[in-house]
């Protein structure tokens, strides 16, 4: 309770001015990590996309007959029935995404779960652009969210913007009225944006994952202007000549080469920082007054990267205030002029870009709307249901895992006990009076430009104030079709996107439900035992309860899966096994906790039965297909081949085969053949005790129901 009353009250809040955007890989199951701010890549995709219907844009609602005989045309479909699945089971299930009618044509050549985040994309630009003069002027969260996206796709003259930008910098420096000759003339100029643009002597508020809250962060200076791409139109936005941008190229180019980085981060209260560093030639003391407004506490945490500041002060001290002043003023509009989307070619492009800054300051404001469409309670609380499900049987996996000593076990189980998870929002986000007050104080109005400025300086005094404060900041887009593990709070965060269609259903069987988003979710429950993960706690804390016995025996199954993937090979480039080694464990254990799940789910009797009229497939075969289908991609070699290199995660294909080469029950399910390609002799998963129990109980349950129904046939027949 205490860590989702954080997740409203302030995470909400930070997740409104994109305050962190922390850099964090583990537990994201998705083919792209960087799914959320991949724009070009859609831009073209979504808006330029044929408009066909698929099993994409079915209703929430719908009878499920109808569900079940769409959702079966759609996996048949992208199916290859002439491959023996015993040969590469990938390929039987997804062999045909990339040629089906049944799949989105924009998506053909993606992923699934990119497939499922364009329609989502789709669906809220429509919502947003659907919109009355009325309904902008209002006060609600879901106006000013519109508001903000029309003003952003209808944007006033670029020149009028960076006029507002300029005239409020230049407004700022001279309420300063610095004279030539002072002091510390260089640290206000510093400290002059506000925006959070510190370019002298760079201090940021950034989150800590090890300690759980924000601290300061001092770090040498950065070439950002060097690095710029396309000078013409900066020249052009500023009135500028070349002259004077060589004067600014030139001064930034000393600022960076007067500091060294420290070999190890220090890591202080600022009382420490102050004592250490009493000598230093920055007046620190009068440096995080100016820059902290005197609000500072002796207890902050200072993270300092900087070996020696005494030649960096010499030089600005001794810079000229209107070089100090310009520089600033570069640094914000480039910063802007990123933010501002200007190089689009289109409307469609236009939006989309506008799509992400909306996702991105308003993100919540839209909770409402999609979750009584698309998500609504019921819904959520069957994800919550088969998320609990999902740990509850891991715990039974642990117990009956024969490798762990009692007080390993024992930890493990406290962990899965205190592990919390998290399904797409907190019931107060839901009612929008809730979400009305959170975005009451912003002031949006018909000027885009001049909203940015609003917000990113929101965003700036936001992040200063968070100084010392224990939050939990968004990690990803509520609307993302994704799930995480937060090793350092222990947690999973499932987003609303992964209870989408085809994904899931509330009326699929249980073998859909566990086979996709049971996995995903199994997927993350199981990151708090890989390779990065297993060393944390119960509480996040990075402490040794693992016992040596227990070590050598986990040391072994990685080693295991290690020899396995590096033999998946595609045109001479081969899976780094070590780079992918934490989704590897993620999706193999993953996978066993979706199939225990949905064998207790299903009963005894339920793994025989045909649910879906239009494919002649059991449960127990719909389970793998749809564990199979959730990895289906249609990219070109070059992706591949790039992605086997760059990604941290497997490529889909090897994911897939990875997993079913570890499943005896897979094998079982689709008769393959020990020392066939998908039943290898050596599996670095066992069969347990309780898998065990539960195929025996099930091969007895069929013996029976041959059996009566041979007795049926004799009496009848």
């Amino acid at each position: 309770m205490l860590l989702r009353h954080y997740v409203l009250v302030i995470g909400v809040l930070l997740s409104i001015l994109n305050q962190v955007k922390v850099d964090y890989a583990i537990g994201v199951i998705g083919q792209d990590s960087n799914d959320n701010t991949v724009i070009d890549e859609t831009i073209s995709e979504i808006n330029g996309a044929e408009r066909e219907t698929t099993v994409f844009d079915l209703p929430t609602i719908i009878d499920e007959d109808e569900l079940l005989h769409e959702t079966g045309l759609y996996m048949r479909d992208i199916m290859n029935l002439t491959v023996d699945p015993c040969e590469n089971f990938y390929e039987y299930a997804c062999g045909n995404w990339r040629y089906s009618l049944r799949v989105p044509a924009e998506s053909r050549n993606d992923s699934l779960l990119r497939a499922i985040s364009k329609k989502i994309k789709q669906k809220i630009i429509r919502f947003l652009k659907n919109k009355t003069d009325e309904e902008l002027s209002q006060t609600t969260a879901e106006a000013r969210a519109k508001l903000f996206f029309h003003t952003c796709v209808n944007p006033p003259e670029l020149s009028s913007g960076v006029k507002s930008l300029m005239a409020a910098e230049d407004e700022s420096f001279e309420r300063l009225q610095l004279e030539e000759n002072e002091k510390y003339a260089w640290m206000k100029v510093n400290f002059l944006s506000q925006y959070k643009i510190y370019p002298l002597l760079p201090v940021f508020v950034n989150y800590s994952r090890m300690h759980r809250e924000f601290e300061i962060s001092i770090i040498p200076p950065v070439a950002f202007l060097r690095t710029c791409k396309n000078y013409t139109n900066l020249l052009v936005l500023m009135q500028s000549n070349r002259e004077e941008l060589e004067v600014i190229l030139e001064f930034e180019a000393n600022l960076t080469s007067k500091v060294t980085s420290l070999k190890k981060t220090e890591h202080l209260t600022l009382n420490e920082f102050l004592r250490k560093h009493e000598s230093d030639a920055v007046n620190w003391t009068k440096l995080i007054e100016i820059g902290f407004n005197g609000q500072a506490q002796s207890n902050w945490i200072i993270n300092n990267k900087i070996a020696n500041f005494t030649n960096l002060e010499r030089f600005l001290r001794k810079s000229k205030i209107e070089i100090l002043r310009n520089y600033i003023k570069w640094r914000t509009l480039l910063h802007f002029y990123g933010i501002w989307g200007l190089e689009v070619e289109n409307d469609a492009q236009r939006e989309i870009i506008c799509l992400f800054h909306t996702e991105t300051y308003f993100s919540y404001a839209l909770m409402p709307w999609f979750s009584e469409i698309f998500f609504d309670k019921e819904r959520r609380e069957d994800i919550l249901k088969l998320a609990d499900s999902l740990r509850t049987h891991f715990k039974e996996i642990v117990d009956a895992a024969q490798w762990l000593d009692g007080k390993t076990k024992s930890e493990a189980m406290a962990k899965l006990d205190s592990m919390d998870l998290s399904v797409g929002y907190s019931d107060e986000m839901r009612h929008r009076e809730v979400l009305d007050q959170v975005y009451g104080y912003l002031n949006i109005s018909n000027d885009w430009y001049d909203n940015l400025m609003q917000l990113e300086m929101s965003r700036a005094r936001l992040r200063k104030s968070s100084v010392h404060k224990f939050v939990i900041p968004p990690l990803l887009l509520p609307y993302s079709v994704n799930a995480y593990y937060a090793d350092f709070i222990n947690a999973v965060f499932v987003t609303i996107g992964i209870a989408q269609m085809p994904l899931y259903h509330i009326s699929f069987p249980s073998s859909l439900k566990f086979g996709g988003t049971g996995l995903m979710i199994g997927h993350e429950i199981c990151h708090g035992f890989d390779t990065n993960s297993y060393r944390y706690n119960y509480d996040g804390k990075a402490v040794q309860w693992w016992s040596f016995q227990a070590q050598l025996a986990y040391r072994q199954f990685r080693q295991c899966l290690e020899n396995q993937y590096n033999r998946f090979i595609y045109r001479g480039v081969k899976t780094n096994a070590t780079q992918t080694m934490p989704d590897n464990i993620a999706d193999n254990i993953g996978a066993r906790l979706a199939y225990v799940a949905y064998n207790r789910s299903a009963g005894t009797n339920e793994g025989n039965k045909k649910p879906i009229k239009a494919m002649n497939f059991t449960n127990d075969e719909l389970f793998f297909i749809k564990l199979a289908q959730t990895f289906c991609i249609g990219r070109d070699d070059a992706y591949k081949m790039e992605h086997i290199v760059t990604d941290s995660h497997a490529y889909g294909e090897f994911r897939v085969l990875g997993i079913l080469h570890n499943m005896p029950e897979f094998s079982s399910t689709f008769k393959c053949k020990l020392g066939s390609e998908m039943n290898p002799f050596k599996k670095c998963i066992k069969t347990d005790k309780l898998t065990s129990f539960i195929t025996r109980r099930r091969a007895a349950a069929k013996r029976i129901e041959t059996c009566f129904t041979n007795h049926i046939k004799q009496e009848w027949f």
